[in-house]
Parts: structure tokens; C-alpha cells; sequence
């Protein structure tokens, strides 16, 4: 229709017309375009806002297993020092040291766990599958980078978390009774001087990965929220009992009291 008019104005040579047509038509692609860069945009910070609740959640599930394994450090400095105390002794009789609550029932293990810590999912799902999509380019640089830094800290984790749980496994003779001569015994002291300090790097890991969310300043509404299944109180019992009264509970503002539903 306007294509028409716009001929008509040309052969007629209405030239005032023709410049009114054209002004039209380029005010109404002008406005066309700014309305899908409006919606655009629009869409960007929805789909951002929604990625940014994911990303919270994931977080949050990384602070809680940093807290958990911070809580376990005595408990576990402890437990290796036994350990190695025992495989000193210059007897070649060796008296089994299960732990309390050895085996785990979501686990079916023949035998007993020398030592116990627990198995978590570190890192995010997330994450990088929305950096490549470019959901958070208008995230300001510091909040990206400072989380980014969180991320790739919890993979590391999770790498020295399988480590740690491979030595474990290796050290399961040690809740036997059974002999073991002098070679042997080096050779679990080794295994207990790498699991001492794998142990150690995660949990100087997890010290900083709490520092780092709490940097981030992410609401405590949320963190109730996230972990609204959970009872801290019968959380802490629960590790105080396998673990011992070396166990440090976990404190988490505004979660110990929640009831476990």
C-alpha cells in the first residue's frame, strides 16, 4: 500500500510527498527495530535473572560443603594421627580400627571404612553452559570473575575429593585385624601422608571458597531456602556421631532451627 502511494507520488513528481513517505517508512523501521532491541533485551534480563537463581542455588550448595568439610578438619587430623601412631608400634599384630557407623547404608561394601568423610557434588551444572551462551556479558566483571573463580575452585575440589576417596579405599585393610610387617606398614604410612595432605589442600580449598561466597553477599532468605530440607540440628548430631565430638557443627544463620521436612 505504501509502495503504491509512494510510486504514485514519484509520477506525479510530488517530491514533498515522496520526502513524507520516505520520513514515514524510516521512522517506522526505526521504531521497529527498537521495539525488538526493547523485547531483546527484555528477554536477556529475564533469561539472566533466571540463570542468576540457578547459579545462586549452586553456590550455596558448594558454601554448605565447604562449611561441612571445614567442620570435619579436627576429626580428620585426628583420626590419620592414630593411624600413623599405630602403624608405628613395633609389633607385627594389627588390631583392626573400624569406625563408628562404618559403612555408609547407601553404600553395599563388604568391608568396613577405616576412615570415613563425606562424598559430595562440587562445582555447577550451569555455569559455563551460560557463560557460552552469553547470559552473563551484563553481569558487572568482578561478580563474573569473582564466581568463575568459585567454580573452577570447587571442580579442583571435587578432583581432590576422588582422590581422597581412592586412598580411603586403598587404607580398608587397616579396619581388618590381621599381620602386617614393617614394608607394609611404610607403605600405609605413605598412603596416610598423601591422603593428610590431599585432606589438607581441600579443606584450605574450602576455607577460601567460604570467604569468597560470603564476599558475594547472597541473601540468607535464600540460603534457608535452598536448604529447606534439611535440619541442621539433626545434621550436626548425625556427624557428631559418626565423626566424634571433634566434629565442629556447622552454623548457617536462620537454618538450625528450620524444621526437617
Amino acid at each position: 500500500m505504501l509502495l503504491r502511494r509512494i510510486t504514485t507520488h514519484v509520477r506525479a513528481q510530488n517530491w514533498f510527498a515522496v520526502g513524507l513517505d520516505f520520513i514515514i517508512v524510516v521512522l517506522g523501521v526505526a521504531i521497529a527495530m527498537m521495539a525488538q532491541e526493547w523485547l531483546s533485551d527484555r528477554q536477556r534480563q529475564e533469561d539472566m535473572r533466571l540463570a542468576e537463581a540457578a547459579i545462586e542455588r549452586d553456590l550455596l550448595v558448594n558454601y554448605f560443603h565447604a562449611k561441612e568439610r571445614a567442620a570435619l578438619s579436627a576429626c580428620r587430623i585426628k583420626a590419620i594421627q592414630n593411624v600413623s601412631e599405630k602403624l608405628l608400634e613395633p609389633i607385627p599384630n594389627w588390631t583392626g580400627l573400624p569406625r563408628p557407623e562404618e559403612n555408609d547404608p547407601n553404600l553395599n561394601q563388604a568391608m568396613p571404612a577405616l576412615l570415613r568423610s563425606p562424598s559430595r557434588g562440587w562445582g555447577s551444572r550451569s555455569w559455563q553452559a551460560e557463560l557460552a551462551r552469553g547470559t552473563f556479558n551484563d553481569m558487572e566483571n568482578d561478580r563474573r570473575s569473582s564466581i568463575d573463580q568459585i567454580f573452577e575452585q570447587s571442580r579442583r575440589a571435587e578432583a581432590l575429593q576422588t582422590g581422597i576417596w581412592d586412598l580411603q579405599g586403598r587404607l580398608k585393610t587397616l579396619a581388618l585385624s590381621t599381620t602386617i610387617d614393617p614394608s607394609d606398614r611404610l607403605r600405609y604410612l605413605d598412603m596416610l601422608g598423601e591422603l593428610d595432605v590431599k585432606s589438607a589442600v581441600l579443606e584450605h580449598m574450602a576455607g577460601q571458597m567460604i570467604v569468597s561466597i560470603e564476599a558475594l553477599d547472597l541473601n540468607h532468605e535464600s540460603i534457608v531456602a535452598s536448604f529447606d530440607t534439611t535440619d541442621l540440628v539433626a545434621f550436626n548430631a548425625a556427624a557428631q556421631g559418626i565423626y566424634g565430638d571433634c566434629y565442629a557443627p556447622i552454623e548457617f544463620p536462620g537454618l538450625g532451627t528450620r524444621d526437617a521436612q
